[in-house]
C-alpha cells in the first residue's frame, strides 16, 4: 500500500521526505546552529544563516537555533527555519503572504486562524514551502517555515484515474 493509495496528499509526502532527509543530515551540508551563535551568551543571531536565500524573512526576527535545520544552501535549501518576531501573528501572516510572492513563490493554500498556515509553490514548481504562524504567549509570534522538494507537478492537475477492481465472486 502506498502513500497515494492511503489518501495522503503531495504536501504530506513532501514533509515526509523532509523528515527522511533530516535523518540523512550527516551526509549533506547542514547548518550548524552553534556556529551561528553570537558571543552574547549563546543566543542565536537575528540574521539568517548565510546559506539561506529566496524566502521572505522579517527584520528583527530571532532565530531558534534548537529547532532550525537547513540542508543545502542559497535559494535551493530545504529544511525547517524556526524563528520568533515581535510582530503580531496577523502582521506576520500579512507579511509572509505579501513578501513570498516577491521571491517567486505562488500561494497554493491559506488558513488564517489561531494558528495560521500558508503553503507556497516555488516558481519552478520543484519546492513547496509551508509556513506555520502561532501567537506567542505574551506578544509577538513564532514562525516555522518548512521548505521541501515537491513530489512532482501534482499541484493543480487532475487526480489520477484508477481502474476499477473486478468484482469478487
Amino acid at each position: 500500500m502506498t502513500f497515494a493509495s492511503q489518501g495522503y496528499g503531495p504536501l504530506t509526502r513532501a514533509l515526509t521526505l523532509v523528515v527522511a532527509l533530516a535523518a540523512l543530515a550527516g551526509c549533506s551540508t547542514v547548518w550548524n546552529s552553534s556556529a551561528s551563535q553570537s558571543s552574547d551568551g549563546g543566543k542565536a543571531g537575528s540574521g539568517p544563516p548565510t546559506q539561506i536565500a529566496g524566502v521572505a524573512l522579517p527584520e528583527g526576527y530571532s532565530l531558534d537555533a534548537n529547532r532550525t535545520i537547513v540542508l543545502g544552501e542559497g535559494d535551493r535549501w530545504i529544511g525547517r527555519l524556526s524563528y520568533s518576531v515581535n510582530s503580531s501573528s496577523d502582521a506576520m501572516f500579512d507579511f509572509v503572504r505579501r513578501e513570498m510572492a516577491n521571491y517567486g513563490w505562488t500561494e497554493v493554500a491559506v488558513v488564517r486562524a489561531e494558528t495560521s498556515q500558508l503553503t507556497f509553490l516555488s516558481s519552478g514548481g520543484d519546492r513547496v514551502a509551508s509556513v506555520l504562524i502561532t501567537r506567542s504567549t505574551l506578544y509577538g509570534s513564532k514562525v516555522d517555515m518548512t521548505v521541501a522538494p515537491s513530489t512532482g507537478s501534482t499541484v493543480g492537475t487532475q487526480p489520477r484515474q484508477v481502474a476499477p477492481r473486478p468484482a469478487r465472486q
